[in-house]
């Protein structure tokens, strides 16, 4: 495929991963784009309030530092992943429970077989604590914060070099789940899939004052990392969507597939080169797309 111009992600301020905001750990989390964003943000515009959308937000790394910093004025996240949506739910609408969890539970292999049960078994489509909670816990002890298909931190007999509660700071997690509480009137979370979330989103809110941040699941591995991965089809019509002109102020990050550069063709790209650590550290191609009518010129572009 041809060489696409070039981000410097590094040209823009980011928090340290000790300074973010989100309680969750996310392989390909895009907490580092915050700078990028915030800079984006302010380019699309001029002194209104700002409602960050993010219909795969996971752990929402960028959009809560975004919101911890004073860019955006309140969030709209939603994943299709009810374990995930039950994470963040428990955490904005027990707050103080989820906190004297995160304080009690064990932190061994015993109670992580408990937790990956319940993560499994529970098969609902309804809000679940306890799921949602179970969720939060394995992301939090397992090899690169996958929740499900992945094995704990320090193995199965815990002999490796990290144990599994070496990212399970109590106190630290306590504070940002507390964090999240205390803006839970800034915060929305649902449960849809992505498209019905564009189309509510675009007929409900002001366009003048909404941005979306769209980080699908991958195309060549979505499956691998994703409970709801996506066919292609589906990444055509969220293509469709976006291309239609019904939304203007928009970022997509995608996985630099064949697929994406034909149904983006028209679009603004990007190269970025991303770090991820899926049992080892590599770089992943990843490009972002804003549309092809965006004020944004970035100096880092190269």
């Amino acid at each position: 495929m041809q060489d696409l111009k070039a981000i410097n992600i590094r040209d823009f301020p980011h928090r340290h991963t000790q300074n973010a905001v989100s309680p969750f750990r996310y392989p390909g989390g895009k907490g580092f784009l915050s700078g990028f964003l915030a800079d984006h943000l302010a380019k699309c515009f001029d002194d209104s309030r700002i409602t960050f959308l993010e219909p795969f937000c996971g752990g929402a790394g960028a959009a809560v530092n975004l919101l911890a910093d004073g860019y955006v004025d309140c969030l709209h996240l939603n994943d299709a992943d009810v374990r995930i949506y039950s994470a963040w739910r428990a955490m904005l609408s027990e707050n103080e429970r989820f906190i004297e969890r995160i304080q009690s539970v064990p932190l061994t292999m015993d109670e992580w077989h408990v937790q990956s049960r319940i993560s499994t078994d529970k098969t609902s489509s309804n809000y679940d604590f306890d799921l949602g909670f179970a969720s939060f816990y394995l992301n939090r002890t397992t090899r690169s914060g996958i929740v499900s298909k992945a094995g704990p931190i320090g193995g199965y007999d815990q002999t490796g070099k990290w144990k599994i509660d070496a990212r399970f700071n109590r106190e630290g997690l306590s504070q940002r789940v507390r964090w999240i509480g205390e803006n839970s009137d800034r915060i929305k979370i649902s449960n849809l899939d992505v498209l019905p979330f564009l189309d509510r989103s675009r007929r409900t809110l002001d366009p003048n004052s909404s941005f979306y941040f769209i980080d699908p699941p991958y195309v060549k591995a979505g499956d691998r990392l994703y409970l709801n991965a996506m066919g292609e089809d589906k990444h055509v019509a969220l293509s469709d969507m976006l291309t239609s002109g019904r939304m203007t102020k928009w970022v997509l990050s995608y996985d630099d597939h064949p697929l994406i550069r034909q149904v983006y063709s028209d679009q603004n790209m990007r190269s970025i080169a991303v770090n991820y650590s899926l049992q080892k550290k590599r770089k992943e191609a990843e490009i972002l797309i804003t549309p092809s009518s965006s004020r944004y010129e970035s100096a880092s572009v190269r």
